[in-house]
């Protein structure tokens, strides 16, 4: 980046705003390239008589305060500022005039038009992009809206709140004005303006107030809305239910759009989503994404109290809503489904993304001290690990604990601006001042706490000792890191799957172990456990209890043990994992591909155990992935990592092939397509096993006629997946079926991309790149760059190719996007972040082409912040 390095902000130097925006009345006049925004305020003076206000990309026009024009010396610009200077000193109206171009903006962030259709995305810094503003989440206002606009361009006007007046103007233009009674930051402010189509439904609160709740789509796309409204009212019940919280609006909105940087935003009575996560039915889209629109719609929806009502201080407390609203969505899903099955998917997902990233360049705490761009850090680290924070608390205070916690949290702060310190301050007061000192390193240190644990057996005493040591890897900023404060859910597991009861020696403190807990709070601790009668396994943190990496010295006969006998069921899944991780180090270190004839038995035993939930079977049959083996690797072997994985699951194939195929055959069945828990658990066993059967070549044309045969996505697209990555000689003309039915349907062209892109075999390379050319391929759309680019750069075996070609193309692509959306650029630049695990070779190649990038003039922050850390 040539010219000065970006500028860094630092939570310590948070200060007050200047001046309070108490109450906002915005005009917008819209139009394709020239908005006219008209912004009345009206300012508190905080602290002085001279106000600073951020703007991008805005055309000023004028300024008045108190019905009289400024002074042109007492208005100055400042790149992205505008300074107002002798100000009245007591509260007075600022009205600002000024245009903006919607068309223009392809950076999606401020006021833009998405396939016609105007809208807002204001998280985190958007609003500055509409007009002039103190824009920042700790300025809470009331917003009224006015919006204009052409009739027949645009019949529906939305914005935040309620409906107060609408009608016609001249010239073919009408209007409409819409008030939010609640106080808020401009990062929830939003507006829609289009032809849309509408479902419509209604929700009745535990209150007995009738809420009207309508989703906007594209017309054409109403019938694929029910799953998404259906959601939406399992959400609205839920949070009724579970912590007593009941919607504040006469009104509930959903906007679908298909030009989003995010998945969904929670603008208060107003979200917009990416169209990804509402449109559904059972031809267009996956089990997957049925699931993900239930869970993201929850997510949106819950923020009306943890980020709306109560928000956040400054962006350096981010974790504050995302961590909490990400821990209720993942108990709404629970809820409603496979406890066990969420709880395993959820992990699986923490492991495949923060941890890597906890352990790479750009590792943070889950409340960052620093950062250059905010868009940067909506992470799985303040997102996910965020979740499993507030998980702990839950654990350690216990489901009543918590609610009281809660029900603390909104006594002392609805309607205000607040820190992490806060909402820990709640739970603690609503527990007898429970101690949460130590825990608190949680939101400060970086980096996956390593949690080693050596447990032996004395017969003659009756006792098993537990030796644990924890320690965190340094990561950058913080070489050393001091104990944490964590729950360990325990158990000891006998023959038959029975827990014994949990003493500890001496009369130590028992603490938890009421609820099978133990307290890690040093570096080194020993528990010993008596009355141990009976030989027993140690079942370790139990449903994941402490998000970190555990390492034991239990054999692979304890692992195939507790995977036939362990009464937790995560741990039960954790077992097969452990165990098959430990298969596959062995071939991969000796470079030997040998079939462990115990871990097979016992996969088999899990195979044709008639008394386990389809879902949750599944999991247990899958094999680790590439990218999830080599991250304890300190150079990554993907090609050696690749062929063993792949021999094991031929293996596997191979020696029980009958019984993969009986299995398979029985669920193979025409039934009613319905979204419900045992059926998607059916659907994803089948599947599983059509994976086994797929590579072996006798099996060719059970996958084709799978996919020729299949009622819904979910089977067909299991089907192609299946063929194109094991190179079937049919996948072509599968590939172009699938095209030519639908090539007009982007949303599902998308899962078309994905597949190809997502190919770990060296032809996905050469079909990548045709794809660029493809007609449905667009650059400006991020949704497209995602599902082929983005897929590409975390298809970890091609992306780390050996020839380079893979690093050279991402970094080629990092370049364009990034003149288009830096956003989903400096995501793409994420892909770098393992570059000190490289070989050699490529690490060298990797860095040339990054230092090329943070060299390039007028490169985004966003992009910068990513690669000079990376770089650094």
């Amino acid at each position: 980046m040539k010219g000065e390095a970006p500028q860094t902000k630092y939570l310590k130097d948070y200060t007050k705003p200047t001046h309070l925006i108490k109450d906002v009345y915005l005009t917008f006049e819209l139009h394709d390239t020239e908005t006219k925004v008209t912004n009345k305020m009206s300012v508190a003076p905080q602290n002085g008589t001279t106000l600073v206000l951020d703007g991008e990309e805005l055309k000023f026009v004028s300024a008045k305060v108190n019905g009289k024009p400024m002074a042109a010396s007492d208005i100055s610009f400042d790149e992205n500022l505008m300074t107002l200077t002798n100000l009245p000193a007591e509260d007075f109206e600022l009205v600002i005039e000024n245009t903006i171009n919607p068309k223009a903006n392809t950076a999606l962030d401020g006021l833009y038009m998405s396939g016609g259709i105007f809208c807002t995305q204001n998280e985190p810094e958007g609003f500055r992009r509409i007009t002039y503003f103190v824009d920042r989440p700790d300025n809470l206002s009331i917003y009224t809206t006015k919006i204009i606009a052409s009739k027949e361009q645009c019949p529906i006007l939305l914005s935040n709140g309620n409906l107060v007046e609408s009608g016609d103007l001249e010239d073919g233009k009408h209007f409409a004005i819409w008030n939010d009674p609640f106080p808020k930051p401009a990062y929830l402010y939003a507006l829609v303006a289009g032809d849309l189509g509408m479902v419509q439904d209604s929700y009745k609160t535990g209150s007995g107030r009738e809420v009207d709740l309508r989703i906007y789509v594209d017309k054409g796309n109403e019938s694929k809305c029910h799953h998404a409204m259906e959601s939406l009212k399992n959400s609205m019940k839920w949070d009724e239910q579970r912590f007593g919280l009941e919607y504040d609006l006469d009104i509930y909105m959903i906007v679908a759009v298909d030009s989003f940087n995010m998945g969904a935003m929670e603008n208060k009575g107003l979200n917009i989503f990416n169209s990804a996560y509402v449109l559904a039915d059972r031809e267009t889209a996956t089990d997957d994404n049925f699931f993900g629109i239930e869970s993201v719609i929850g997510h949106e929806y819950f923020h009306n109290w943890t980020g709306n009502r109560v928000t956040c201080r400054d962006w350096f407390q981010l974790t504050l809503k995302e961590g909490l609203t990400v821990f209720r969505d993942q108990e709404f899903s629970a809820d409603l489904n496979s406890r066990a099955v969420c709880r395993i998917n959820d992990v699986n997902g923490l492991r495949g993304h923060q941890f890597t990233e906890d352990s790479g360049p750009n590792a943070h705490p889950i409340k960052p001290k620093s950062y250059i761009e905010m868009n940067n850090f909506y992470t799985s680290t303040i997102y996910e690990k965020g979740s499993e924070v507030i998980r702990m608390i839950h654990t350690l205070l216990g489901e009543e604990g918590f609610r009281k916690g809660m029900d603390k949290y909104f006594e002392l702060f609805d309607g205000q601006a607040v820190t992490t310190e806060d909402f820990v301050h709640a739970m603690s007061v609503a527990n007898g001042d429970y101690d949460f000192s130590q825990f608190m390193l949680w939101y400060d240190q970086a980096g996956t706490p390593i949690v080693t644990v050596e447990s032996s057996f004395d017969e003659s005493a009756s006792e098993l000792t537990l030796k644990i040591a924890q320690n965190t890897p340094a990561t950058p900023g913080q070489d050393t890191k001091k104990p944490f404060h964590m729950p360990l859910a325990i158990g000891l597991v006998a023959e038959g799957g029975k827990d014994l009861a949990l003493n500890l020696k001496d009369g130590a403190n028992q603490g938890d172990l009421g609820r099978g807990i133990l307290h890690l709070r040093k570096e080194e601790e020993t528990f010993v456990f008596t009355g141990v009668n009976e030989k027993v396994v140690p079942s370790l943190n139990r449903k994941f209890s402490a998000p970190i990496k555990l390492k034991t010295n239990l054999s692979n006969e304890d692992m195939a043990f507790l995977m036939a006998n362990d009464s937790d069921e995560f741990n039960r899944f954790e077992s097969c994992n452990v165990f098959a991780k430990q298969v596959l180090n062995k071939m991969i270190e000796s470079d030997e591909l040998v079939l462990d004839e115990n871990f097979a038995n016992s996969w088999s035993k899990v195979l044709t155990d008639k008394n386990i939930d389809d879902a949750f079977k599944a999991l247990c049959l899958s094999l680790p992935s590439v990218g999830e083996m080599v991250q304890d690797q300190k150079v990554h072997n993907f090609a050696g990592t690749k062929r063993a994985v792949d021999f094991l699951k031929l293996s596997l194939s191979q020696k029980f092939e009958s019984e993969i195929k009986a299995l398979y055959d029985s669920l193979n069945i025409e039934e009613e397509f319905k979204v419900d828990a045992a059926s998607m658990g059916k659907r994803a066993l089948k599947n599983k096993m059509l994976s086994y059967l797929g590579v072996l070549e006798s099996h060719v044309g059970v996958v084709e006629a799978q996919y020729d045969n299949s009622s819904n996505m979910t089977d067909l697209l299991a089907a192609l997946k299946v063929s194109v990555y094991n190179g079937h000689s049919t996948s072509g003309d599968l590939l172009k079926k699938f095209y030519d039915r639908f090539k007009d349907q982007t949303l599902v062209m998308q899962k078309w991309l994905m597949v190809q892109a997502s190919n770990e075999e060296d032809q996905a390379f050469d079909n990548v790149q045709e794809l660029l050319s493809c007609d449905i391929y667009d650059k400006n759309v991020p949704n497209l760059v995602r599902a082929l680019v983005g897929t590409f750069a975390r298809n970890e075996v091609q992306f780390n190719h050996e020839s380079g070609r893979g690093i050279k193309f991402v970094a080629a692509q990092i370049k364009e996007i990034d003149k288009i959306n830096p956003q989903v650029a400096s995501r793409l630049a994420s892909a770098f972040s393992d570059l000190k695990h490289m070989p050699q070779a490529l690490h060298e190649l990797a860095k040339k082409e990054l230092e090329e990038i943070v060299k390039i003039e007028g490169l985004s922050k966003n992009v910068y912040e990513i690669v000079s850390k990376t770089l650094a």
